[in-house]
């Protein structure tokens, strides 16, 4: 096979015009006005002789892309696309920000470069007086834009490495922030953590084609990794591969973003202007520019307080020697700070049920070690999950073993508890209730399993939306609100569903469900794949959403009444969970049963009340 001619790319001179305009008359491209930007101009040359061209017309920080074109004879060997990344390299060096096109034939392959269908109304006003756009070119053509400036990524964790993954993908530019001095290092603060999903929702797609055409293995899809695993196995290859440790900030904590020259107030021109990122980094204050910005920052780092109101427990702040956020590792490294001590865990989601088992195995080993539990309703139905009939057979695992733990006897179990205060007693914690509740006294550790939220004060300066409650945007809100839902899957939604006044600002990732539950990884994947197509302009591809989550089960948020679940939920109303079963769907519609209560008698034991 012959090897395509070398191309050598320069700067055009005035002595290059006769041959730059011979090419461009063979091509049947205009010349009007192309001498007039001669200085911004490139020529390629093959054995002396100019037989390639691409210039551009500069208005400010945007700059019109024209007369590209490759002799007749050389064509098919990517010359065309080299002078395109030389022209976008010298443009960006010169602070422009993008580059506009007209186009009557080649939409199809300029989108393919990263290019995007606009109005001509967006163009700069000086580049709509050029001669291109004046007549030079039909008014039928196509304007195209591309972005010069990278797409901001907040957070180099699974959702935010995947949205670089898709970045890279499209052609784009990613430029990805992360406040650890390790990726993923919100993942890493409870990495003995094993994950009740598999593999097979753990790894994104664009993602794993990047990882595989450097040879990575891909784990057994149904084995459950630790949380540990998933950065070992998966997110630290994936950040090490060149595309991505070339666009990875570590150490740069974003502070505030924001739209170059103007703020929240400001209309006019506020779509064009680039993002402004301000970060904290090892070398001080710093902004830098993008062309969007995807928020994966999540929720991690912002727990919810103990106090039943929203606000921290009065007392709350004094005891924080005494109160750990999160899942702490009281099988390992934090053994020793739990191990006979008396102890108390507040929430009633999986990590409260997690660091729940982990103490029960922790007190056979320590005896002394005692374990109270607060939660804030006085049902356990979801609590429990749907056992086996929950879509992942681990997060229905977990259920069924808690529910275990709290019938043995083990737990000192509180419940209706709202919590009003933290006060020292007798050199230990006493926990007090918003009236009607008794305190609880003698506690010497609090493990607060209660959730998070997300920082919306990165955003101070955008036109955002937020749903007033759940604090995702207005759009998603039905879609996951927990005080309607509880089935651990949402219908398909991508870009459309969460996308903000302001233009190409997206908040991803768990931080998009704000304060709701329930987010799984596989959400978030979905999510940064349409977003990056609607950043790329493939609007088609960006529409497509297609997301299939596995079920919790429990489909009903009305347990004590009975009242049946939303058929939106993927379950039947005949399947409904009744007040006088434990929690779970019926295994079929016939049966009265729940699903626990038949897995419990099938071993032998008395089951949950069921006839």
């Amino acid at each position: 096979m012959t090897a395509a001619p070398v191309l050598s790319i320069r700067p055009a001179t005035s002595a290059d015009w006769n041959a730059i305009a011979a090419l461009l008359a063979a091509a049947n491209l205009p010349l009007d006005g192309a001498q007039e930007h001669l200085a911004h101009f490139i020529v390629g040359e093959h054995d002396g002789r100019i037989v390639a061209v691409a210039g551009l017309e500069v208005y400010g920080d945007a700059a019109l892309l024209r007369s590209v074109v490759v002799d007749s004879a050389l064509r098919g060997h990517g010359y065309g696309d080299q002078l395109q990344a030389t022209l976008a390299q010298r443009a960006a060096a010169q602070g422009i920000h993008r580059l506009i096109l007209l186009t009557t034939t080649a939409a199809a392959f300029f989108a393919k470069r990263g290019f995007r269908t606009m109005t001509r109304s967006d163009a700069p006003s000086a580049m709509q007086a050029s001669r291109e756009f004046q007549g030079a070119c039909p008014a039928s053509a196509t304007v195209m834009q591309k972005d010069l400036l990278p797409v901001a990524v907040l957070g180099a964790g699974p959702v935010g490495l995947a949205a670089a993954a898709h970045l890279i993908e499209r052609g784009m530019t990613p430029l990805i922030f992360e406040a650890g001095n390790t990726i993923a290092a919100n993942l890493a603060s409870y990495s003995h953590v094993r994950l009740f999903s598999p593999w097979q929702y753990n790894v994104d797609r664009a993602a794993k084609a990047l990882l595989e055409q450097a040879g990575w293995q891909p784990p057994p899809a149904d084995a459950l990794p630790t949380a540990g695993e998933l950065v070992q196995q998966y997110l630290q290859p994936l950040a090490a591969l060149p595309a991505m440790a070339a666009a990875l900030k570590l150490r740069h904590r974003v502070t505030a973003i924001t739209r170059q020259g103007t703020d929240k107030v400001k209309t006019r021109g506020r779509g064009h202007a680039p993002f402004v990122i301000r970060a904290m980094t090892p070398d001080g204050e710093r902004a830098f520019l993008a062309s969007a910005v995807i928020d994966a920052t999540g929720t991690w780092n912002q727990p919810n307080p103990l106090g039943a109101d929203g606000l921290p427990a009065l007392g709350e702040q004094a005891a924080r020697e005494q109160v750990i956020y999160g899942m702490p590792d009281v099988l390992g490294a934090a053994r020793a700070r739990y191990a006979g001590r008396h102890v108390l865990v507040v929430g009633a989601g999986h990590s409260a049920a997690g660091t729940l088992l982990a103490l029960a195995q922790l007190a056979a080993q320590a005896p002394q070690t005692r374990i109270a539990w607060a939660i804030r309703g006085t049902g356990f139905e979801r609590i429990f999950g749907g056992g086996a009939n929950d879509g992942l057979q681990a997060r229905g695992e977990l259920g069924t073993r808690l529910k275990a733990l709290k019938e043995s006897g083990r737990l000192e179990l509180h419940t209706g508890l709202r919590i009003q205060a933290i006060e020292p007693h007798q050199g230990k914690l006493r926990i007090i209730g918003q009236a009607g509740s008794a305190a609880i006294d003698g506690i010497d550790e609090i493990i607060a399993a209660t959730g998070a939220r997300p920082d919306l004060s990165l955003a101070r300066e955008l036109r955002v939306r937020h749903d007033p409650w759940l604090e995702s945007t207005d759009a998603l809100a039905p879609l996951i609100d927990p005080n309607e839902h509880s089935c651990g899957t949402v219908r398909p939604h991508g870009h459309a569903e969460l996308a903000h006044p302001e233009p190409r600002y997206y908040a991803v990732g768990a931080k998009s469900y704000g304060r709701a539950p329930n987010f799984l990884m596989t959400t978030g994947y979905e999510q940064v794949r349409s977003v990056v197509a609607a950043l790329a302009g493939d609007v088609a591809a960006a529409d497509d959403v297609q997301l299939a989550l596995p079920e919790t089960g429990v489909c009903n948020t009305r347990f004590v009444t009975g009242e049946p679940a939303g058929a939106s939920c993927g379950i039947k109303p005949a399947t409904a969970v009744a007040s006088g079963c434990c929690g779970g769907p019926a295994p079929a519609e016939t049966d009265a049963c729940c699903a626990l209560d038949v897995a419990a008698k099938a071993e032998g034991q008395a089951g949950c009340g069921c006839a």
